[in-house]
């Protein structure tokens, strides 16, 4: 019974946030953006979709129900390389380990700009000062599977710095899936839900769905459908994502948001699995960021 309950209330959620406007906040007013940012190629080749369906636990970083889909130890690095436009960079890690039938995560990632040039009531400065700036977030998580349920909860402590502007926070991810038979999962989660210092978190709140097809040769597709939305969002953003498998060895994946506050362009990515290693790739890009490419790899310990 409290199982099913579970279930429905994190279905709903979303529905709830969706709909009401008790939740929102003035467009861009939300801080450490980089939290809504994706850590992992998967996630950001199919465009932020298939939270229903995660395929590594390098995406805990962002969905809190990734650890389920591993059943050994690993670790996990991800770089994100910004367009010419952004001068920063972005690297993430994650390791994951189990517990009896609990998967247990850790993980850090940071955002660092390169030197700022500093500014006054009249522009740049003239004595070539410059101040530096950034974002470094710590978590702890922890997910369960339930027969065809799975949950996951992930607490985050974050802290961004702006030469002496100092703000830190306590955020939270949660999120429930149900896989019906093996062609169907429906999940949703919530993202940043909590407390920054004088600001105002990028909470989210993501539902999706995702079918699987069996191809030939070896080959299976499974495509997925997400509906997202943010606190600093106008508009609700859905996602769509195709990923295109051989036997688990190789994929090819490619998404597609749409979205009225974005530049709709499609994304796209691949992994190859040698065993003991995942090595991802996914190509994305987005309004404010222009052309990212995020690189990713994934350690096995059996």
């Amino acid at each position: 019974m409290f199982i099913r309950f579970a279930l429905c209330a994190f279905l709903l959620l979303p529905i709830f946030a969706l709909a009401g406007e008790y939740w929102h906040v003035e467009p861009g007013a939300g801080s450490m953006k980089m939290l809504s940012m994706p850590t992992s190629p998967r996630s950001a080749a199919l465009s932020g979709a298939g939270i229903a369906s995660p395929r590594s636990e390098s995406e805990a970083m962002r969905n809190p129900l990734a650890p389920v889909s591993g059943n050994s130890p690993s670790l996990s690095f991800s770089k994100t390389e910004f367009s010419e436009y952004i001068g920063a960079s972005k690297v993430s890690m994650l390791a994951h380990s189990m517990l009896g039938s609990w998967h247990l995560t850790a993980g850090m990632e940071s955002l660092n700009f390169d030197e700022i040039e500093g500014y006054n009531d009249d522009g740049l400065t003239s004595d070539g000062s410059s101040f530096a700036a950034g974002t470094i977030a710590t978590q702890l998580g922890i997910a369960r599977t339930f027969n065809s349920l799975s949950a996951g909860l992930t607490v985050r402590y974050a802290n961004q710095n702006v030469e002496d502007y100092n703000r830190s926070g306590i955020l939270f991810d949660g999120g429930v899936k149900y896989d019906f038979q093996k062609y169907f999962a429906f999940g949703a989660i919530f993202s940043n839900f909590g407390w920054i210092e004088k600001e105002t978190a990028p909470l989210s709140v993501q539902a999706g769905i995702t079918g699987i097809c069996p191809l030939v040769l070896g080959f299976t597709s499974a495509l997925s459908a997400d509906l997202y939305r943010r606190n600093d969002f106008q508009e609700p953003e859905l996602r769509s994502g195709l990923e295109i498998m051989y036997k688990e060895v190789f994929s090819l994946r490619f998404g597609y948001p749409i979205s009225s506050e974005e530049n709709n362009a499609l994304s796209a990515g691949f992994a190859i699995k040698l065993g003991f290693a995942d090595i991802e790739y996914a190509y994305q890009n987005r309004t404010a960021l222009k052309a990212n490419h995020i690189f990713g790899i994934s350690l096995y310990f059996f």
